[in-house]
């Protein structure tokens, strides 16, 4: 479409062919906003100790748009002088402008950078020409090898597939980084340039997907804390061993999905904070406390547990039941009635269940009131449902035996553990092991603890049914 026109301007000079899997770097900074050299440091060697192929500086992942010209320069020049030719540097020099673009990518060249990750002008977008001769102007005047960057979803731009097809011309034009997270644009991409110019996969959540498909390099975020997970990816879908490579990916795509979708740096930092990395903080306005939720950094917390990045913390034993008499009695139920009550207990490797069943309207109905409408903090009851606006019957509640302390353990014990509650009393009225009579005219209640240290949620929901089935068959035998 372009081609023709512009590529004769341009030098014939490719030096740099991107493969393997670089990390976006992020770009540690204090709480006010001043950049932490040392961290950038810890950063880019753990990095390279694992395998990384090539490092990535001020992109998006650095906040190169959070970031001064002569920032961004500071950052290349300390990548550069540290790296010391370890890997190759891809530096970020896009801009909006294409002057400023030039100016930035010299820079990277006189400093000894490798290549230039150009993103695509942004705020106010040009047309296709426009584009076609932004880049071809970048790779004419710059002389430094050019990666173009397609990531809409910032840019509010598609470096579409035919424009892409004639920038690959351009003999200083070395690739295409596609964040898109569209997969049939990254295919449409592949089919049309796979024969001169790679393409880079730049949306963690599909690197199985593109590379698989012929994608045979990747700049992504997450490869700040995974490099060598992404690394084992690629190598087991070049050599065939695809069921592999599809597990690898599941085991990280929780943790690619969180920083994918969460601004890039403000988890990855948080992941390699955790691992004892000093990555800083993020600028404003992006290092606010609504940007990365303490839930979201305890479910970080625990990607890295099962990626065996961190060691696990160890929470208290799993109790194993509790004085449901003496529960009841606290709730102000006299011991006189406690006779007319039946007591069931049920343990599975991981959950354990406490159940008592007794009279609506009785003093047993009395403490279900009280528990629902004066909950101690942290030790919430809850009604036991099937699905939404749908309770078990008898009406059940149940309550944790351990003060719940984080939105993880809430998650843990009003989500699995609920769930496998409700269908074990489901199944108990199937198999009619309640008496009919007694499926209006009861309520049970449920004192139940999790073993925290447990990962698999379909485990706890399996475990928590058969531990309150254990306890119903006690009860009705």
């Amino acid at each position: 479409m372009f081609a023709r026109k512009y590529c004769w301007l341009i030098p014939m000079s490719k030096k740099f062919i991107p493969n393997g899997v670089m990390p976006a770097l992020v770009t540690p900074f204090t709480k006010d906003g001043d950049i932490m050299e040392e961290g950038f440091r810890e950063v880019i060697d753990y990095t390279i100790e694992n395998g990384a192929t090539g490092v990535v500086p001020a992109g998006t992942t650095g906040e190169f748009v959070y970031m001064r010209t002569e920032e961004r320069k500071k950052i290349l020049k300390l990548t550069v002088e540290y790296v010391n030719e370890r890997v190759p540097i891809v530096a970020g020099t896009g801009q909006n402008s294409t002057k400023a673009t030039i100016e930035l990518t010299k820079y990277a060249a006189d400093i000894g950078c490798d290549a230039a990750l150009v993103i695509s002008p942004f705020y106010l977008r040009p047309s296709d020409k426009g584009y076609y001769e932004h880049y071809a102007t970048v790779a004419r005047k710059s002389d430094l090898p050019i990666i173009l960057y397609n990531i809409p979803q910032c840019t509010l731009g598609v470096l579409n597939s035919s424009l892409v097809e004639d920038l690959a011309e351009i003999d200083n034009i070395v690739g295409i980084k596609d964040s898109s997270g569209n997969i049939p644009h990254t295919l449409d991409l592949i089919e049309k340039v796979k024969d001169k110019i790679p393409v880079l996969i730049g949306h963690d959540e599909c690197f199985l997907s593109a590379t698989a498909a012929g994608a045979s390099a990747a700049i992504l975020a997450s490869a700040n804390v995974i490099p060598h997970i992404w690394l084992d990816v690629m190598k087991k879908i070049q050599t065939g061993k695809y069921e592999e490579a599809k597990q690898l990916q599941y085991s990280v795509q929780t943790l690619s999905r969180i920083i994918t979708r969460n601004g890039g740096a403000p988890p990855a930092k948080a992941a390699l904070r955790i691992m004892g990395i000093n990555a800083g903080h993020a600028r404003l306005p992006l290092n606010t406390g609504g940007t990365l939720t303490r839930e979201l950094r305890e479910e970080i917390r625990i990607e890295l547990e099962k990626l065996e990045l961190i060691k696990p913390l160890q929470h208290p034993e799993l109790v194993k039941e509790v004085d449901m008499k003496e529960l009841v009695m606290e709730y102000g139920l006299n011991e006189e009635f406690l006779s007319d009550l039946k007591i069931g207990n049920g343990r599975s490797n991981i959950v354990s269940a406490s159940v008592i069943s007794g009279q609506a309207n009785g003093p047993l109905g009395e403490v279900f009131v009280k528990l629902l409408t004066t909950p101690k903090i942290g030790y919430e009851a809850l009604s036991i449902i099937l699905e939404p606006n749908l309770r078990v019957r008898p009406s059940s509640l149940m309550l944790p035996m351990r003060q719940i302390r984080s939105m993880r353990q809430a998650s843990l014990f009003y989500g699995p553990v609920q769930s496998g509650a409700a269908k074990a009393v489901s199944e108990s009225l199937k198999t009619r092991m309640i008496p009919k009579e007694q499926v209006e005219s009861n309520v049970m209640i449920m004192a139940m603890d999790v073993d925290l240290n447990s990962r698999d949620r379909r485990a706890i929901t399996r475990a928590a049914e058969e531990a309150v089935s254990a306890a119903l068959e006690e009860i009705w035998r």
